[in-house]
This record gives structure tokens, sequence and C-alpha cells, in this order.
């Protein structure tokens, strides 16, 4: 039986996605989390770039320089083009209700993990350059070691986006899934950086380099080479979040929420055929 997955929103979000049809996913790169998708967040500053380099051609791709050029270029795409939707295993629980309040007034909504992953795999579609995946968090960051950990994982399941499924365990109460979407519509750029740091690679290692100075060479060649990207200001907007009824099974408003307000988000489920379950009777007495 697929599991029951929930996603809690602000009525802002909410609106946008049952009346004007628009879904919200965030890019990492913009959140305040340092841990978060901390591999990727590491890749910018030459020093630590350079430890990385040293882990991928340790863990990853031992003797074979050429490899870890292609890994990095890779990961340096996904950390620009990975778009991310959070969801929870906790179905109506104090913590989530207080960590997403939006002042009493956030909204539930329920799926399953089969439909919400059918449905964005019909909104994103492999023939045009997307990859989605859905996998809960695990919460087994250690502050120590973080970037060893990261890449040997990485290896373990060949995800180059892997980073993002892992969290410290002080947020283990969230019950974290990550839906994540893979924009790789533009590949191509950093593919050809790949091929121009591998040749400029393949005239500057020689027979019998020591692995430490190979790491090096790495280093400077990818740095020569790659492109450098804009940061991502905002969330990204889905302008077509197609039909949403195939996938929301309910709705479910904050348990402190105005009846006034539980009327009003009533209505709209109404007018899209939603089921909606009223107010969360958590702090109910009965």
């Amino acid at each position: 039986m697929s599991r029951k997955l929930y996603r809690y929103i602000s009525m802002e979000d909410f609106v946008n996605l049952a009346v004007n049809n628009k879904d919200r996913f965030s890019s990492p790169t913009v959140w305040d989390d340092r841990y978060e998708g901390y591999l990727f967040s590491r890749m910018e500053k030459n020093d630590e770039l350079k430890i990385i380099i040293g882990k991928l051609y340790d863990y990853l791709s031992p003797e074979n320089p050429y490899a870890v050029i292609n890994n990095y270029f890779r990961m340096w795409h996904s950390k620009w083009y990975t778009y991310v939707q959070c969801w929870s295993k906790n179905a109506d629980t104090d913590a989530m209700w207080r960590c997403y309040s939006y002042e009493n007034r956030a909204i539930r909504i329920k799926t399953s993990e089969s439909k919400l992953l059918k449905h964005a795999k019909q909104t994103f579609l492999e023939k045009d350059g997307f990859e989605v995946y859905l996998n809960k968090i695990k919460y087994d960051l250690k502050k120590k070691d973080t970037v060893d950990q990261l890449i040997k994982q990485m290896g373990y399941t060949k995800r180059i986006n892997e980073t993002y499924f892992h969290k410290r365990p002080v947020f283990k109460h969230e019950g974290e899934y990550r839906l994540i979407i893979a924009d790789n519509r533009t590949f191509s750029v950093e593919y050809l950086s790949a091929i121009m740091a591998k040749d400029q690679v393949k005239n500057n290692i020689k027979d019998e380099m020591p692995p430490e100075e190979i790491v090096k060479c790495l280093t400077e060649s990818i740095i020569d080479k790659r492109r450098e990207w804009n940061k991502p200001e905002n969330d990204i907007i889905i302008e077509d979040a197609g039909n949403i009824s195939e996938y929301i099974e309910s709705v479910m408003v904050h348990p402190l929420a105005q009846d006034w307000y539980v009327e009003i988000i009533k209505d709209i489920c109404a007018a899209k055929k939603i089921k909606f379950e009223g107010k969360s009777k958590i702090y109910m007495i009965k």
C-alpha cells in the first residue's frame, strides 16, 4: 500500500495551486540552512573544492581523473538546476502545525507516494529533459566528515543529487520526504565544459604523478573551465500544475484557524471538487 504524504503550505501557496493552477518548487541554493545540500554548497570555494575533488578521486573514481571531471560537472549542474518540494509522513502533529503555522493559516494537503510521483512525472516529462525522484530523508548527517559521508553515499546510490536526501538528526521530527526535479535541459553547457577540462588535464597529467598532484591539476582545470551560474533569487513557479485533483486526496486547515478562514478554504475545495476535512482537531478537548 502506498504511503500517505502531507504538505503543509501557506494560504497564498494553496490559492495559487487550487485557483491559479500554479505550483511552487524551491531551489536549495536559496535555503538558509547551510547543511542543506551540504556537498554542493562547498563547491564554490576553491580551497574546499580541492577537498571535494580529492574525495571524488579517492572514493568514486580511483585512478580515473576523467571520471572525476564528469562527476564534478554533473554535480555542478545539479547544484543550480535541482528543484525541491518538501512533504512529510506526519499526518497531524503539534510539531508540524507549529513549525509551519503561517499565523494559524497553514493548510495541509494529503496525497500518496504513488499519486504524487505519477503526477510529477506527467508534469515533468523525461523526454523533455527532466528526472523525477521521491525519497524519504535520512537523518544521518554528522557535522564531522560530512563531505566524506555524502560522497560515499552518492557512490552507493549512483544518484548525483543524493546530498538532498540527507539531513541532521535534529530535524528528524519532520518525517520528511522530498520530491526532487532534476532539470537537465541545459546540461550541454556542463558537458562541453567537461570535455575542455579533460583535454586540459590530458596535457598536464604525467605518468607516475602522485595523487595529490593529480588532484591539484584536476581542481585547476575544473575552476578554469566551469561556468558560473547566477544564484536564483526566488522559488520556481510551475505555471501549469496539471490536474491537481488527480493527486490531492484531501485538504485540512490549521487547528487554530478562525471560522471565517475555514469557510473560505472549504468553498475553494468545493469548487475544485477536493475533499475538505475541515479544521484539525488535534487541540480539541473530547
